[in-house]
């Protein structure tokens, strides 16, 4: 065989495996709808109110997605407020939970509103983040990274209510977290609240 024909034969054999590729991510992509149609339920696609208490899952870092879904059901997120979504991935495989994970991380993340135009506010929500170090895990511009999740663009409301958790320890899945702000008083955490929503 010559060199031409065995570049013709490797380029119709890699044709043949992106297609075949391709085709496993539209099954695969047809599969998952059900299972996020759920999801879309609560935490919905469109703009973001910055007073609800349901978090942005859509655009938000894979790992902290799959981390989430896996303390639910493992209790280590064992909130009253947990119990829908303990219920949810009740009976969802560790690939199922991947799957959702890397779906979600795909999906363009949504616009966030209103958003404080308070100055103090915000002036003082980046100070309180700075000095407890918060830019440490999540970098990026607030955007985080695998298992350290976005809260920049988040909503406020449930921003202010995760930290309340942290700080009570009635969400008690990131020892570090709960350490963290401990520091912040009640007026802190609604700034920082506040500051990371608008890092738009």
């Amino acid at each position: 065989m010559s060199q031409k024909s065995m570049l013709k034969t490797i380029a119709r054999i890699a044709l043949l495996l992106l297609a075949g590729c391709a085709g496993v991510s539209a099954a695969q992509a047809q599969a998952i709808e059900p299972k996020v149609a759920v999801c879309q339920t609560c935490h919905l696609t469109g703009t973001l109110q910055s007073t609800s208490v349901i978090p942005n899952i859509w655009g938000q870092s894979e790992g902290y997605i799959y981390i989430q879904l896996r303390d639910f059901k493992s209790g280590a997120r064992d909130a009253p407020e947990d119990a829908a979504m303990r219920g949810f991935v009740a009976t969802m495989s560790d690939a199922d939970m991947l799957e959702i994970a890397q779906y979600a991380s795909t999906q363009p993340w949504p616009k966030v509103e209103p958003i404080s135009t308070d100055t103090a506010l915000l002036k003082k929500g980046a100070y309180a983040t700075a000095v407890v170090g918060c830019g440490g895990c999540h970098f990026n511009d607030w955007k985080g990274f695998s298992a350290n999740p976005r809260v920049g663009a988040q909503s406020a409301a449930y921003l202010a209510a995760t930290i309340r958790q942290f700080r009570s320890g009635t969400r008690a899945n990131s020892p570090g977290m709960s350490d963290l702000v401990r520091t912040l008083d009640e007026g802190d955490i609604d700034a920082v609240a506040a500051y990371l929503n608008a890092a738009q």
